[in-house]
């Protein structure tokens, strides 16, 4: 069971009033929400609503226009780099370097952050190993894998170093409901073995109080609802048939 720490404990995520325009396009506007530490809440919304624009956000990937962002007890942050090696983010997209092998991209953050090469080899393929991925798949470049094992190493970069935050773009966008259950229970799995806390996106809106602690719709630039997702109602639920 993942320990939930006590409600006046600091959030790991908390936004209040971000807004980010690209040109005449506002994406967010006085966006505010909060991620208790230890737990998880998935950001659902309609394609295109800014889930993405959020997430890059909160990894300091973009800037935003207003609003504060406060992580892992650092408030008002402006300058993440000192943070980067407690969050782990995964894209929709994966964002795999060709240019690398498998295990190389899994062990990026790592290196980054001053391990050797060796030892960051060897921590790759045991993370390769967790998310069901053999040394030969490591060896290779990412092109030679599936969509579903692209996925896993995506994950497994994203989880590298024992981060306390991931921020997780949609990580089982384009897979089969089998392979979405089993890369979500991965993920719920390392989540619970480090106590981490999480910021999941998702186009999955079934079962949330059994998956997700917590619940985030964002809609329209605005988030539209958040609370846990035990407190959803039915009158929750054309919000939800909206994303």
């Amino acid at each position: 069971m993942r320990l939930v720490h006590s409600a006046d404990a600091r959030p790991a995520l908390a936004i209040d009033g971000l807004a980010k325009r690209f040109g005449e396009k506002s994406v967010l506007c006085d966006v505010s929400l909060a991620l208790p530490t230890g737990e998880i809440m998935a950001l659902v919304g309609p394609s295109a609503g800014g889930k993405s624009v959020l997430i890059k956000c909160a990894a300091g990937l973009l800037r935003a226009d207003a609003g504060r962002i406060d992580l892992l007890g650092t408030r008002s942050i402006r300058d993440w780099t000192p943070l980067r090696p407690r969050i782990g983010v995964l894209f929709q997209r994966n964002a795999l370097f060709d240019g690398m092998r498998v295990w190389e991209n899994v062990a990026f953050p790592l290196r980054r952050h001053g391990m050797g090469r060796n030892q960051a080899r060897a921590e790759a393929f045991r993370l390769l190993a967790r998310v069901g991925l053999d040394e030969r798949a490591g060896e290779g470049p990412p092109s030679d894998l599936s969509g579903g094992m692209q996925k896993r190493v995506a994950l497994a970069r994203a989880v590298a170093g024992a981060p306390e935050l991931l921020l997780l773009d949609d990580p089982t966008a384009g897979l089969d409901p089998v392979l979405s259950a089993a890369m979500e229970a991965l993920i719920h799995r390392l989540v619970d073995h480090s106590n981490a806390s999480a910021l999941i996106v998702t186009a999955d809106i079934t079962r949330l109080a059994e998956r997700f602690d917590r619940l985030a719709i964002l809609d329209k630039g605005h988030i539209q609802w958040s609370g846990p997702t035990g407190a959803v109602t039915p009158g929750h639920h054309s919000l939800l048939q909206a994303t």
